[in-house]
């Protein structure tokens, strides 16, 4: 019953990374693109330092690490990181049981 309540609590995150992983298999599987716009790009039109990041992972996915190299260089940075914490969280969660 923790896990419902932790989903209770945040929600929002919940929900923000239910969205982030349905549009990536959307455009993994189908092609259909409806990623999150960065912000950014958007109100000052030039790409940020994270611009392209969730296209190299889905680059990654397929297996086309050159050309998840020439979207953004930094991924091959962050996601070794978020999946490093993102395993650590899991595994003090599952030990706080």
């Amino acid at each position: 019953m923790k896990v419902f309540s932790f989903f209770r609590e945040n929600i929002i995150v919940v929900l923000v990374v239910a969205y982030l992983v349905f549009s990536v298999l959307l455009k993994l599987f189908s092609g259909i693109d409806y990623l999150i716009p960065c912000l950014w790009k958007t109100f000052f039109s030039f790409e940020c330092s994270g611009c392209g990041i969730t296209s190299s992972i889905i680059e990654i996915i397929k297996g086309n690490f050159l050309i998840a190299w020439e979207l953004n260089k930094i991924t091959f940075l962050i996601l070794p990181l978020l999946l490093f914490c993102s395993f650590k969280e899991v595994i003090l969660k599952i030990n706080q049981i």
